[in-house]
């Protein structure tokens, strides 16, 4: 799975997981030369406080599957097309029940891969490359993108 792309799942519910939130992190640091938040994310597991999920279609269809486990507020913004904390989204697929359920074994198997922790990696470094570049430059950055392209 890439970061900020549309993948469908099995069941039709098309989502991306986004990096919208450290775009904007990384914009606010260049923007105001500080960036003491930066320095505190060092691994790839300290990124999903700045990933999010966005339900793109079939938000009804997952709820319903997922209907003991997801609360009001996450409901409302799967329905609106608004963005759900990884971690909050993660907590919907509990795996010892997801054999039954093809969107969390899908879903766990995504976040397992190979190729997410891959993506994540590059991520950080990416991250890496924007802090070594605020930290030496008189606030330009040079061409930076998050996107995996």
């Amino acid at each position: 799975m890439d970061l900020d792309k549309i993948y469908v799942l099995q069941t039709g519910v098309s989502l991306k997981i986004s990096t919208i939130a450290l775009q904007e992190l990384i914009a606010n640091a260049i923007s105001k030369q500080k960036f003491p938040e930066l320095e505190k994310i060092r691994s790839t597991s300290d990124l999903y406080a700045y990933l999010s999920v966005v339900v793109c279609e079939g938000a009804e269809d997952l709820i319903s599957r997922r209907q003991r486990w997801i609360d009001q507020k996450i409901k409302t913004d799967l329905i609106a097309g608004h963005p759900v904390s990884f971690r909050s989204f993660c907590n919907l697929f509990w795996r010892n029940l997801d054999e039954d359920d093809p969107d969390g074994d899908e879903w766990q198997k995504m976040i397992a891969s190979d190729q997410f922790y891959f993506q994540l990696t590059i991520l950080l470094n990416k991250l890496r490359i924007a802090e070594r570049s605020l930290q030496n430059s008189k606030g330009v950055l040079p061409e930076f993108s998050l996107s995996s392209a």
